[in-house]
């Protein structure tokens, strides 16, 4: 249990922090000193207020918080500006970008370069286009990426740096930069070669000390891709510690401030164990501002107070010309890409219902990928939360992308028939309530299940009973007209993301993978669009979801 002093911490924490890697120059005068911490988070490739979706604007990008970041540092030039990962993947500027990387520099670190960011910690999505994308954005970034618990496997060492410290109005801050170790659950190995991940519980207890003792810091931040392990109304586990590690975090002796991210949340300042914590959202949405309070007497640096702020990027916030420029051509090609018509749709394409019935939209996916890769199954899901579907008419490239938003590689990998039940078992899991009401079954999810790991499967038919005890609701599940037998084997089309077992797919880890292609699923959809020219929607209605059902003892039936 987490203990009821969890979120309560002291006003005053006493520390000790601040300088460069190189040289020492003397510490801080006598007195009080403000030095303000500018942190963004995930910003996922979002330069501009606009999304490429929807193509409408919107209230967040790296341009908006520029100019709040140079509103601050007009104010005082005691700032620092950090970012908590998740940086080159998420918008068609990046995906573009990464395709064909010899049109001259990564734009997320061209910008975040004008932008002078002191440092970034590595997150999960830099991984998304493999190694050498990655390492050339790090190249062309004026700023380090720093990850201490990303290690080589060869020897143990570390594959990025491991902090840096800077100093600021003669406070020795310390960076600690730390990665959510559940990278192996979610990326192919071919993106990740030579790589382990360390908890960075672990890695900080080793680092801090040093921080404190032979760097000499004043101040410890740990910047942290991840988030809250636990609610933080209540404090109770929400199951996640196996990605969110920053309440484990806090309690390692000597971390003076958590700057966290991952999680995509606004989390404003909160105190886990006495330390400050604080979350900016995600796309730039917000821009976390802490203040913290130092008083130094006789070379002793105490901290007197912290106090921090969610600055918000709406529309009264000017969009940055410099960020504007780096952003334009990239925003051009991004535009024109996302308005390409690929195909048109004979009729409506539905994905209202596809988390309750067999539809067109997510047939055309599974179908997609199992001729793709040849494989006897396929099994995917609905990733938007909520999602019209194709509209009768042209369907346009930023159509399939709403459908099919993450960069995810197709994989084949061997099953067998258990594995495949109890694939599907934890998806029919996602019923969390089943009622009449009339002549109606009216079904209601699990609170907290993503829905987006609600799979289907293509190529075998089956039912769902939403009635029944959870590990026992798929019914008459068979394949070409037989039904599956425990020992059957079966070639499963997955995306890469879901072949690592995430989303609560654990029967699928360490499954035998017997064919890759390295396109992203998304591009497969593209091009197969292309070459329809024209789709009708077709289903073959493979799957229901349906109670068990008897005659009543009473009943006679004539013949």
């Amino acid at each position: 249990m987490i203990s009821r002093s969890f979120f309560v911490g002291a006003r005053t924490v006493v520390l000790a922090c601040a300088l460069s890697l190189i040289s020492s120059p003397p510490g801080a005068a006598d007195g009080a000193v403000v030095v303000t911490i500018l942190q963004t988070t995930d910003l996922h490739g979002h330069l501009l207020p606009w999304d490429y979706q929807r193509a409408e604007p919107s209230d967040d990008g790296l341009a908006r918080v520029a100019s709040r970041i140079a509103t601050i540092r007009k104010e005082t030039p005691k700032v620092l500006l950090l970012d908590a990962g998740d940086t080159i993947q998420g918008t068609p500027i990046e995906f573009l970008h990464a395709k064909d990387t010899s049109k001259g520099p990564d734009p997320m670190a061209e910008a975040m370069s004008a932008l002078k960011y002191d440092a970034m910690s590595v997150g999960n999505h830099e991984f998304n286009f493999g190694l050498a994308v990655l390492r050339k954005a790090q190249k062309e970034s004026s700023f380090p990426w720093l990850s201490a618990n990303t290690r080589n496997v060869s020897d143990g060492s570390a594959a990025f740096p491991e902090y840096v410290v800077k100093t600021v109005a003669g406070i020795r801050i310390g960076i600690l930069g730390l990665t959510t170790p559940n990278i192996p659950n979610w990326e192919p190995a071919r993106n990740r070669p030579g790589l382990r991940w360390e908890d960075p519980v672990d890695a900080a207890r080793r680092l801090v000390p040093v921080l404190r003792g032979k760097e000499k810091c004043d101040f410890v931040v740990a910047l942290i891709h991840s988030g809250p392990e636990v609610d933080l109304k209540t404090g109770e586990p929400d199951g996640t510690d196996d990605e969110n590690r920053v309440v484990a975090l806090s309690k390692v002796p000597g971390i003076d401030l958590l700057l966290t991210g991952h999680t995509h949340r606004r989390i404003p300042l909160t105190r886990l164990n006495g330390v400050p914590m604080i979350q900016p959202g995600r796309w730039g949405d917000v821009l976390a501002r802490v203040d913290v309070t130092f008083e130094t007497s006789g070379g002793k640096v105490t901290v007197a107070d912290v106090s921090a702020a969610l600055l918000p990027s709406d529309a009264s916030v000017a969009t940055d010309a410099a960020i504007a420029a780096i952003a334009a051509p990239h925003d051009a090609a991004a535009r024109a890409y996302m308005d390409e018509v690929v195909a048109v749709a004979e009729e409506d394409f539905p994905g209202a219902r596809a988390r309750i019935e067999d539809t067109a939209l997510l047939d055309f996916v599974n179908d997609t990928m199992r001729d793709a890769i040849g494989a006897d199954l396929s099994m995917t899901s609905l990733l938007p939360g909520r999602f019209e579907g194709f509209r009768k008419g042209p369907i346009k490239v930023r159509n399939v992308y709403t459908l099919y938003p993450y960069e995810n590689a197709l994989v084949a990998i061997e099953v067998d028939g258990a594995t495949l039940k109890a694939c599907l078992e934890h998806a029919a899991e996602f019923y969390g309530a089943a009622a009449w009401e009339g002549s109606r079954l009216v079904l209601k999810p699990k609170e907290n299940m993503i829905p987006y790991n609600f799979d289907v499967v293509q190529g075998a038919t089956y039912r769902i009973d939403p009635t029944a005890p959870v590990g026992s609701r798929i019914k008459d599940l068979a394949y070409r007209g037989r039904p599956v037998q425990p020992s059957d084997r079966f070639t499963l089309a997955v995306n890469a993301y879901r072949a690592q077992g995430s989303g609560g797919y654990k029967v699928l880890k360490g499954a035998k993978v017997v064919k890759e292609i390295p396109d992203e699923i998304r591009e497969l959809l593209i091009e197969r669009l292309r070459k329809l020219g024209h789709v009708r929607p077709q289903t073959d209605h493979n799957w229901v979801v349906a109670p068990d059902a008897a005659w009543a003892p009473a009943t006679n039936i004539r013949e």
